[in-house]
């Protein structure tokens, strides 16, 4: 035990005797002050019962403030004894240092030597608040490791030494944190290194000469890193829907916790860096040489303010050197999946751009949609109107496709009275009618999917968009017409009731979406004519299904339902211009008899089918 450790062993029981006889005099002199009854005064024996409401508040309080001073200086003592050549840093002042750049104002306190808070300038919360990431006890940071005789070191409750923030002449501003163990010149120091524009600081952890402090068999330093994630998003719903957890190994590979239930896991290969991800901003923590292994959790929380918790431990390996240093990086900002690709370590794959089994949909948005976007952004400032000529560069590539899908309708719907005359003709002998109906379409040059196929296509854009949409913090508080925002719900009134699977808000972009959903199926059934033998039932779902997807939709982005709309808009001014210009019913009925006159080649399934029909004649004969 070194001259510091004792000399403050000695001060604290000297602080504790004095400030307990300090306590015992005072309770005499306020009891010799009381004012004395009459009865009291005049015959000097008879003491009056105390009033019940004075019990406790004088005597019992005194009592019990000596007995909590007595107990929390013994447990300091108790404190200091184990933190060893640290034992100093258990007491001082908590003072709190800021620094400002183009884009963060980050505070830091010497107690633990971590950030205190973060706040994003150029951002504000859905109700135009500072968007501040964490603050207080939201954030904690903290290390803990053995030094000798096996006695454990927690630095959350240590107070540092603060230096004075640096500057140079590039703007770049550093601060550190140092805890000094004992008169060796040895020390555990924590370096923030912040740059003048941007969201990343470097984060360097120094251990100087604590060779001699840590064991030998002491072969790591956990790291512990607690995050609570306040609501900064207009619907907690949908934030809690895309706020989670994701690490990723040093092998690249990417792995996350459940966003829609309490998860933990067990990390027991090395970690690249772990993401507190919220909807549109993230905060990361990143170790290129990587974190040995460790263990995350996360936690819904259930008040309104607060979203989740994620709590991380992390260990880091330790060789004993005698200069010892860990070189991190921590990322706070958005989810700009541009910024976050430029990093080079895949921080970008928190971006949900298509996840599970829709994986495949990512590609599709992030080398052709993205780019579009972005690429539209450069020239256009409205939103809104980048997602109109994005909905029509869109169709318009799609175009090919949609023509194909309606004329391959009308040719379905030339041949129905035909096809109407088998079904008469066969109506007791479906097997047959199957083989006749098949040649029929043969002979015609009429393939049945055809106008499903082109349509089958168009979905993965579809389900891109469905991504895209509430992932792009370019849209965040991004107003269009009457939407205030269009990252978020377009609420034009407030239910006094909750509605089950719609909500308390109607949403008019998903009102437009679902009425111009049935229109164009009005019309495209028109077109098409009656639903085919056997699927008279499905004819109804292209009426049902947007009134199913109206809920569903009413709280999900007004971009999103915006573009759906348009969506249908541009595909009903497709198919009136279709049927207007290019497809003519009566040469189109022409083409189908003369492709009737041409020999036809069986295909294989067309002659098991006539043969399977034969087969079944002969059953019948015998």
């Amino acid at each position: 035990m070194d001259r510091n450790t004792v000399i403050g062993f000695v001060l604290i029981g000297l602080i504790l005797i004095g400030y307990s006889y300090y306590n015992f005099e005072q309770a005499k002199i306020a009891e010799q002050k009381k004012p004395k009854t009459t009865k009291e005064q005049t015959l000097g024996t008879t003491t009056p019962q105390p009033d019940a409401s004075f019990i406790g508040d004088a005597d019992s309080s005194d009592k019990n403030t000596s007995t909590a001073v007595v107990n929390d200086s013994l447990a300091k003592i108790q404190q200091a004894a184990n933190l060893g050549v640290f034992a100093v840093a258990i007491e001082g002042t908590e003072t709190f240092q800021t620094v400002e750049t183009k884009d963060l104002k980050i505070t830091f306190s010497n107690k633990g030597g971590s950030i205190k808070s973060v706040e994003l300038k150029k951002y504000k919360t859905y109700d135009a608040k500072p968007l501040v990431l964490f603050d207080d006890e939201q954030n904690q940071l903290n290390y803990q490791f053995f030094i000798n005789n096996n006695r454990d070191v927690n630095t959350r409750d240590l107070f540092f030494t603060a230096a004075e923030i640096k500057k140079n002449s590039k703007g770049t501003q550093t601060i550190n944190y140092r805890l000094n163990a004992g008169n060796d010149g040895a020390y555990f120091e924590q370096s923030y290194i912040i740059p003048e524009s941007g969201y990343a600081i470097e984060y360097i952890v120094n251990l100087d000469g604590m060779q001699n402090v840590i064991p030998k068999n002491a072969t790591y330093i956990n790291m512990f890193w607690k995050r609570t994630i306040q609501k900064v998003e207009q619907s907690k719903d949908f934030e809690n829907r895309y706020t989670q957890l994701f690490y990723r190994y040093t092998s690249e590979e990417d792995d996350y916790l459940s966003e829609t239930e309490n998860a933990e896991a067990s990390l027991a290969t090395p970690i690249q860096w772990v993401s507190c991800k919220q909807q549109f901003f993230n905060s990361t923590l990143i170790n290129k040489d990587g974190f040995y292994n460790g263990t995350v959790r996360s936690t819904i929380e259930p008040k309104a303010e607060l979203v989740k918790t994620f709590e991380t431990s992390l260990i880091l390996s330790y060789n004993h050197q005698k200069s010892q240093n860990y070189r991190m990086e921590f990322y706070f900002g958005p989810n700009h999946y541009q910024t976050l690709k430029s990093y080079g370590i895949g921080l970008e794959a928190i971006i949900p751009l298509g996840t599970g089994i829709m994986s495949w949909v990512s590609v599709f948005n992030k080398y052709f949609i993205i780019p579009i976007f972005n690429f539209l952004e450069g020239f256009i400032s409205s939103y809104g109107i980048i997602i109109l000529i994005l909905t029509l560069v869109i169709k318009t590539i799609l175009f090919p496709l949609t023509y194909k899908s309606y004329k391959s309708a009308a040719l379905m719907k030339a041949l129905k009275p035909e096809i109407d005359a088998l079904k008469e003709k066969y109506a007791d002998d479906q097997q047959k009618f199957g083989t006749e109906q098949w040649k029929l379409y043969q002979q015609a040059g009429v393939n049945p999917l055809g106008g499903c196929l082109p349509m089958v296509l168009q979905m993965p854009i579809l389900i891109a968009m469905y991504y895209f949409f509430p992932a792009s913090i370019e849209l965040r508080q991004e107003a269009f017409l009457w939407a205030h925002d269009l990252s978020t719900y377009d609420s034009i009134y407030t239910l006094p009731f909750n509605i089950p699977f719609y909500g308390e808000h109607v949403s008019l972009f998903t009102l437009l979406m679902t009425v111009t959903s049935i229109l164009y199926a009005v019309t495209n059934n028109q077109m098409m004519g009656s639903a085919s033998p056997g699927m008279e039932a499905m004819k109804y779902m292209p009426y049902i299904f947007p009134i199913m997807l109206m809920g569903m939709f009413n709280s999900f982005p007004a971009a999103l339902t915006y573009y759906y709309f348009l969506q249908n808009i541009i595909s009903y001014g497709q198919q009136w211009t279709i049927k207007k210009f290019f497809i003519d019913e009566a040469s189109l009925h022409k083409q189908i008899q003369d492709n009737k006159k041409k020999p036809v080649k069986k295909s294989s399934f067309q002659q098991k089918l006539e043969d399977m029909a034969k087969q079944q004649q002969n059953k019948k004969k015998k």
